[in-house]
């Protein structure tokens, strides 16, 4: 089982280097064709993966973009969820500065059906410094409430439909809050956790820095994936990487932190200069088959990173409101790579994502 799990993750590790090799390159087609299996149904609009287990919700979720009118917004005919994501995003972390958003997200949770699941889900989060000021009860509602791991969704579809449900989250990551679980009344609700050995070592202080770097930058958007990194801590096998397990030879986080600095890696490839000018409509310059070949990659890893990330929450009983206060900073790269996403997923559910101005679509309430 090893012995596999080993030869499927230096396959992963091959493949990958040659997509980024073929990117860099500039090739017009990928090495091999997409084949008609199941990858074939991860790049298609109309399906919508779903993990269905005890700890989720049982049905599926459809348009989690919320652009059809079950989902459209009730109390307001004049506004739609493309707003509402724009203004989100550009105010994430910052509520008190938006008034006019304040009052939309607080009317969408007062008035609104549950039927746009992840755009109730991301205002619902986006108010919790408002709604739950100190951080015990914060936390306590991250473990509950606004738990995102129980809902019916996966990472590369929350990624996809413009909600930025991860960035709230890392938001919500301030040094004070991260900071409170080491204090008296922190550690009473949520004893110190050992880190294991694999968290600590050279290969992945270097990455977990070198990511860090980037979320506190002040231009965040120029920072680029440490990618040579990714790969060291990989091959060094310092962080378990190699053969997965548990206990003090393994570090999901670390692991799940070098699958989405590949995915970013990949997702800015077949574009011009990040997400500032894609947002102007500038063309790729990539053939539909590289698009379609780095989208499955892309979501190959998003995915992998998604199984470890809940595997370190559910298996390694580490609650949301630490996992949130993580200092892999996984949501910040999440979020990140949402804003790579465009260009690959032909901008579904991106709509008004980019605009500078924080008055475009909006109307008076």
């Amino acid at each position: 089982m090893v012995l596999a799990s080993c030869r499927s993750r230096f396959a992963l590790f091959a493949a990958l280097l040659a997509a980024l090799l073929l990117a860099s390159a500039g090739e017009e087609e990928p090495s091999g064709e997409v084949g008609d299996d199941s990858w074939s149904r991860l790049t298609t609009d109309d399906w919508q993966p779903g993990r269905v287990g005890k700890f989720n919700t049982t049905f599926p979720i459809k348009d989690m973009e919320c652009l059809g009118p079950e989902t459209a917004i009730r109390f307001n005919a004049g506004l739609d969820w493309a707003t509402v994501k724009a203004a989100l995003h550009l105010s994430l972390g910052q509520l008190a500065t938006d008034t006019w958003l304040f009052q939309v997200v607080a009317k969408i949770q007062r008035d609104e059906p549950d039927t746009c699941v992840l755009g109730i889900t991301t205002t619902s989060s986006f108010l919790l410094p408002v709604t739950m000021p100190k951080f015990r009860n914060m936390a306590r509602m991250l473990n509950t409430d606004h738990n995102l791991l129980v809902l019916n969704v996966t990472f590369y579809d929350s990624l996809r439909s413009g909600f930025p449900v991860f960035g709230v989250l890392d938001s919500l990551a301030t040094p004070e809050f991260r900071a409170w679980f080491a204090t008296e009344e922190g550690l009473s609700f949520f004893p110190s956790r050992p880190t294991t050995k694999a968290c600590e070592s050279p290969a992945a202080s270097a990455l977990r820095e070198a990511v860090d770097r980037g979320r506190t930058s002040d231009e965040p958007e120029a920072w680029q994936p440490p990618l040579h990194l990714a790969t060291a801590l990989f091959s060094s096998g310092e962080a378990g990487l190699v053969g997965g397990g548990s206990g003090a030879g393994w570090c999901a986080p670390a692991e799940a932190a070098v699958l989405l600095v590949w995915a970013l890696a990949l997702a800015r490839r077949p574009g011009t200069d990040g997400p500032a000018a894609r947002a102007e409509g500038g063309p790729s310059g990539t053939s539909e088959a590289v698009r379609r070949s780095v989208l499955r990659d892309v979501v190959e890893l998003v995915s992998r990173a998604e199984t470890l990330i809940r595997s370190h929450g559910w298996d390694e009983g580490v609650p949301f409101g630490q996992l949130v206060a993580t200092p892999w900073n996984l949501w910040w790269l999440l979020h990140r790579l949402q804003l790579e996403l465009p260009p690959l997923v032909d901008g579904i559910g991106f709509e008004g994502i980019g605009s500078s101005s924080p008055s475009a679509g909006r109307q008076e309430l």
